[in-house]
């Protein structure tokens, strides 16, 4: 826990047990002076510091409160805050005070990449329209920038991953190659593969089960969704309308396969639906998909995903992303065609009227 440099003086003082006056005598200066350090009023001179430190056996980045870092699980709990204060409050509040943290502690690659993350997922589902999350796009970016720097493996690949997509988004696609180039191939041996077979010789079989349902069956189903995804749009580029239907076909047995949630389910198909501009399907699957939206997924009822622990903030996860999902469909350009149907019409403001009674029952409880 960080103090700031008059608390320090004050505790490594009593600790080693002298009083004022004797700090006041060994420095040369007067017993008033080390009362406002200790207050806070003041400041010791620069000259002074490192005797200050010597003597009271502490090295000048503690007495500075200087730290590169905050512990993993110290950025857990600070998220848990932030995260908090953006449902009680608003984004912004929430933006801020992530971004003070951050410049608190400007070296620490960790709090950096999970700034990043958690700003671009809370942006993501915040509802904003596409103008006012592009003032905090930039930012977003330029923290990714900062991780993808880190010596730390992990974080850099993870950064710099992040980045390629978010290059790709933005249409700076020399910029994403850069980031692209960057990252190692998939090394033909999985490690996590490996650890889950030696936990299961060991008889921690439910550390085992979590790794391989979290961490590989789940990630990988929904990294297929995602391919079926992009294929269906090359398909779609290529005029095969044929193709896209059937890997929409794909991606939604794909999903029953693997007792996913039932929103990815229709993610493809949708998209096919609308870049072929088709109304019946389209308005079809947009009922489906926002009515999956408020049906929690229950994946610990399948067999595949029965020891995957799930946190607070991932329950109701679809009635989260609801007003997101709602201000896309309201302003996508790929929903033009639809705006003038009655029936389109009637259902985003059925959903948005679901979206307030709820918000209501919440205020009451």
């Amino acid at each position: 826990m960080k103090m700031p440099i008059n608390t320090v003086i004050r505790e490594k003082r009593k600790e080693i047990g002298l009083t004022q006056e004797q700090i006041a005598e060994y420095l040369g200066v007067s017993t008033p002076a080390v009362n406002k350090w200790e207050k806070g009023v003041t400041y010791p001179d620069i000259s002074s510091l490192p005797a200050l430190a010597r003597l009271l056996k502490v090295d000048l980045n503690t007495l500075l409160c200087f730290h590169e870092g905050l512990s993993e699980r110290e950025i857990s709990h600070f998220c848990k805050e932030v995260m908090d204060t953006i449902h009680k409050n608003s984004f912004e509040s929430g933006y801020t005070m992530m971004i003070e943290k951050v410049q608190e502690y400007p070296s620490c690659g960790s709090l950096i990449h999970t700034a990043a993350l958690l700003l671009d997922g809370a942006l993501m589902m915040s509802g904003m329209d596409a103008a006012h999350k592009e003032r905090y796009r930039s930012q977003i970016i330029s923290l990714y920038e900062r991780a993808a720097k880190s010596d730390d493996d992990q974080i850099r690949s993870e950064a710099t991953f992040m980045l390629a997509s978010k290059y790709m988004g933005r249409e700076e696609y020399d910029k994403a190659q850069e980031m692209l180039d960057l990252l190692p191939e998939r090394s033909a041996m999985d490690k996590r593969q490996l650890q889950a077979s030696l936990w299961i010789k060991q008889g921690k079989l439910a550390e085992a089960a979590e790794l391989l349902e979290r961490k590989m069956l789940l990630i990988q189903s929904n990294e297929l969704q995602s391919i079926l995804l992009s294929l269906a749009e090359i398909a779609l580029k290529e005029g095969k309308d044929q193709d896209a239907s059937h890997l929409a076909e794909l991606s939604r047995d794909a999903a029953k396969l693997f007792d996913l949630w039932d929103y990815c389910s229709f993610v493809v198909p949708l998209q096919v639906a609308l870049a072929q501009e088709n109304v019946r399907d389209s308005i079809s699957l947009l009922k489906s998909i926002l009515a999956a939206t408020l049906t929690p997924w229950e994946m610990k009822k399948s067999a595949l995903y029965r020891h995957i622990a799930i946190k607070e903030n991932q329950k109701n996860f679809g009635a989260k992303m609801l007003p997101a999902l709602l201000t896309e469909i309201e302003n996508d350009p790929k929903y033009v065609f639809l705006r003038s149907n009655e029936e389109f019409q009637r259902l985003i403001e059925e959903y948005r009227l679901r979206k307030k009674v709820e918000e209501s029952v919440v205020s009451m409880i």
